[in-house]
């Protein structure tokens, strides 16, 4: 019972810690109701947490007297390591929040593994303040645990007495790790009291839902079934019928008495979303350079990422292949490899490719999925080529050689001197390419590879923080698309169709891209993360949280039909996903 009432004020301490670390994300009433909403998941843990104890526990009552010092051992280096997790999981779940805005994840377990691409992230004063964080809070709470736990952690002396005792514990450890008695067992609905989704992560265990992600990452069932296969099937074939029946080329592409085969550059912005274009709605004066690119060229006004990290992003752009919620199909190689790609049929049509990006390669299985897209080096003046620049400058810790008017020491005033520094390179690019002998031959597709919740601090749940830029430029633009706006709804996995057909390469293997340009191809928008499904329309956004299955508005409304039709989508991706 010491133990158990241990991990209880453990958890209630990591959730203050949690929300006034985070009390940027707070709603008028605050996230304090969510002490008392939690206690569910906090008695599931831990009971968890507890159970292996009372198992040493209940051994001790059969074991010789000369054995209860290897007892006493036994349990404290148990608990010693199990401490050393929980500090280190519960910490890193509240920076893994300020960044990804979702709790401690399996997606967020698998960056673990390469621990270089991850500490290349951080500033050495994060390195050396989080160390410093994690050794003293971890030394503090070993200390409150010896004080807890006492002296006599194993049974004084072998007595059968004491079975009834250790019985009547497990069975109540297991109500409580199921939640009680119900037909279900206990979940992360069973917290969410809130229509501020911040308030329900506060009173989500961060442990709790870490191994609850684990076990479901690692399932092969369909979580997201919600209509009959046969249904969700038909929907979306429906939905994407008009794009494989009138693919066409559009004419933005000028063509030159030869027909010479362009050359193609896309450039992935990492993390650069529509909040710093102007032209979206975003802030003034951070993208001149990408404003006159849009200028220029064709720009999609209503484009967004399908996911919300650079792995999700890669595979969007060049696979044509949405993001799921929950997992990211190029850390499953076996799968990923089954997937078209951008390069590959370009490849096949006499391009020759390239890939350039400054970061490791280890990051996300990145490495390993570029090669089986058969991206190359490129030898001396090939041509035509497909390349693509992958970015990375507007990311934490921020630390980019550049002054811009944005010299403050907040979030909000480092991330928009990033994107101002990443728009002035972007500028000197094009400035030194210009004068390159490829450079009039070449289309270029800007496109951001995820959105971002600054600078304006959005929930990454809403669609404002998932909208990207997406511009397609360069001399090979013909003149009468020169600053034209397309409002169609749609997705950075939509640039495959979109921009293939027009090259005279057929886009057939993308299944889940459609083409922007096509008037016939119906308008909507799809974006998901851990926490649920966003669907986007000309009638309205909304957001489906798993947890809660309640649908949220987020502007005009959606129609019972848009509703059905997005859930039908993420049932059917998700099926076609763990078919690969």
């Amino acid at each position: 019972m010491r133990l158990y009432a241990f991990w209880l004020l453990f958890f209630a301490f990591f959730r203050l810690l949690f929300v006034a670390w985070l009390r940027e994300n707070w709603n008028a009433d605050g996230p304090w109701a969510s002490f008392w909403y939690a206690l569910p998941l906090d008695f599931s843990m831990a009971g968890y947490l507890v159970a292996p104890a009372v198992f040493l526990w209940y051994a001790g009552i059969l074991i010789r007297p000369s054995a209860q010092p290897f007892l006493r051992y036994a349990l404290l280096t148990f608990h010693l390591g199990l401490l050393l997790f929980m500090v280190l999981a519960f910490t890193a779940n509240i920076f893994i929040y300020a960044e990804w805005h979702t709790p401690l994840n399996s997606r967020a377990f698998d960056h673990f593994r390469i621990p270089g691409a991850m500490l290349d992230s951080m500033s050495a004063a994060f390195k050396v303040g989080g160390l410093a964080l994690y050794v003293c809070l971890t030394w503090v709470w070993w200390r409150v645990f010896l004080e807890f736990s006492g002296k006599q952690l194993a049974t004084p002396e072998r007595s059968f007495a004491h079975l009834p005792a250790g019985t009547v514990l497990l069975v109540s450890l297991f109500l409580l790790i199921r939640g009680g008695l119900g037909k279900m067992p206990i979940n992360e609905s069973a917290v969410y009291y809130s229509g501020h989704l911040f308030n329900n992560h506060a009173a989500t265990n961060t442990a709790w839902h870490f191994m609850h992600s684990l076990i479901e990452t690692r399932s092969t069932q369909n979580h997201y079934r919600y209509l009959s296969d046969e249904s969700a099937r038909k929907v979306v074939e429906e939905l994407y019928a008009p794009n494989k029946t009138s693919n066409r080329a559009h004419s933005w592409l000028s063509r030159s008495p030869a027909e010479t085969p362009p050359n193609v550059v896309f450039i992935l912005m990492e993390s650069m979303t529509a909040q710093v274009l102007e032209e979206l709605g975003g802030e003034k004066g951070v993208c001149p350079n990408l404003s006159r690119l849009a200028g220029t060229g064709i720009l999609f006004e209503r484009c967004y990422g399908s996911g919300y990290r650079t792995d999700q992003g890669l595979v969007s752009i060049l696979g044509g292949f949405p993001a799921q919620p929950d997992q990211s199909v190029v850390l499953l190689q076996d799968k990923a490899a089954k997937l078209p790609s951008v390069s590959k049929l370009l490849k096949k049509a006499g391009y020759a490719t390239a890939f350039f990006y400054g970061g490791q390669l280890t990051f996300a299985n990145m490495g390993t999925w570029l090669y089986n897209q058969e991206f190359q080096t490129l030898q001396k003046k090939p041509t035509p080529f497909f390349a693509t620049v992958m970015t990375l400058s507007l990311h934490q810790p921020y630390d980019v050689p550049y002054k811009s008017r944005w010299t403050g020491n907040t979030e909000r005033e480092k991330f928009l001197n990033c994107a101002a520094f990443a728009d002035h390179a972007i500028g000197e690019f094009f400035r030194q390419a210009a004068q390159a002998p490829w450079f009039d031959n070449t289309v270029f597709v800007l496109v951001a590879d995820h959105g971002h919740p600054q600078p304006g601090n959005i929930n990454m749940n809403t669609p404002r923080a998932r909208q990207v830029p997406l511009i397609i430029t360069g001399p090979r633009i013909n003149p009468e698309w020169r600053g034209r706006r397309i409002g169609k709804l749609g997705n950075h996995h939509d640039i495959p169709a979109t921009v293939l057909d027009e090259l005279g390469i057929s886009s057939t293997p993308f299944t889940w891209s459609k083409d922007l340009l096509n008037e016939r191809t119906p308008d909507f928008a799809y974006y998901s993360n851990e926490n649920g499904l966003g669907w986007i329309t000309p009638q309205g956004a909304g957001f489906f949280p798993f947890a809660k299955q309640e649908w949220q508005e987020h502007s005009g409304n959606l129609t019972p039909e848009s509703r059905n039709t997005a859930r039908a989508y993420l049932q059917v991706l998700y099926d076609v996903f763990l078919g690969l």
